[in-house]
């Protein structure tokens, strides 16, 4: 075997596994979208459909565009579920778990400032900006909405941000504050589906609270 043989065998060889890879990765995405698709119908989602270029999963809620999708791990950047529902909102409120207190503080050059909600228990334990104080005071008002905010900010890179146009949930999956809050091993190999079933419920759980206690309507485009 000469070596002009042996380098087309070594690319020959590249290409196999470039191929099984794809379709070993294409089978576990359709196996999760099929999952995820099951558990928003019971949500009471409307004809979900699979978005083939980002894998997400969109479909109709009460009259509002909904969307699931889920991001693979990229460098340091965790697993991520981003839940979003399409809804027009009077003002912009972002929250997110103050993970190391001070210094995590947000930079407000740009947006919302920094608001304080009397009436949210614990506040120490959030940072919250908003464009309208007495919107946010509103919306902790409800008893069900602190702990479902609770619930649902436990990483760095978890955040609950209504704008005008849409509201976002998103979580990290395999961020090691998530492992430890849910008891999981700090090393698994492959997807934990039951994990990501969970933390799936617990978006839409708030999502659902947000947008009914709120009585938020369905964004429209011009």
């Amino acid at each position: 075997m000469n070596e002009e043989q042996t380098v087309w065998i070594v690319i020959g060889l590249a290409a196999v596994l470039a191929v099984a890879l794809i379709v070993i990765l294409a089978r576990k995405s359709s196996a999760l979208s099929e999952r995820l698709e099951r558990l928003v119908t019971s949500f009471g989602w409307e004809t979900p459909r699979r978005v083939w270029w980002t894998g997400a999963i969109r479909a109709r809620w009460r009259g509002f565009d909904v969307e699931l999708r889920h991001m693979r791990r990229y460098k340091s950047t965790p697993e991520r579920l981003l839940l979003m529902v399409k809804t027009a909102s009077p003002a912009r409120v972002i929250v997110k778990r103050r993970i190391l207190g001070f210094l995590s503080k947000p930079i407000t050059l740009f947006g919302p400032p920094l608001v304080e909600p009397t009436n949210l228990p614990d506040r120490e334990r959030f940072w919250i900006r908003s464009d309208e104080l007495v919107f946010v005071e509103r919306l902790v008002a409800y008893a069900e909405v602190p702990p479902a905010l609770e619930t649902n900010l436990i990483a760095r890179f978890d955040v609950v941000d209504l704008g005008p146009k849409q509201l976002r949930i998103l979580r990290a999956v395999d961020e090691g504050a998530v492992r430890k809050h849910f008891d999981r091993p700090f090393l698994k190999f492959g997807r934990d589906y039951e994990l990501i079933d969970t933390i799936t419920t617990e978006e839409w759980t708030l999502a659902a609270l947000i947008v009914e206690k709120l009585g938020l309507r369905g964004y429209e485009m011009a």
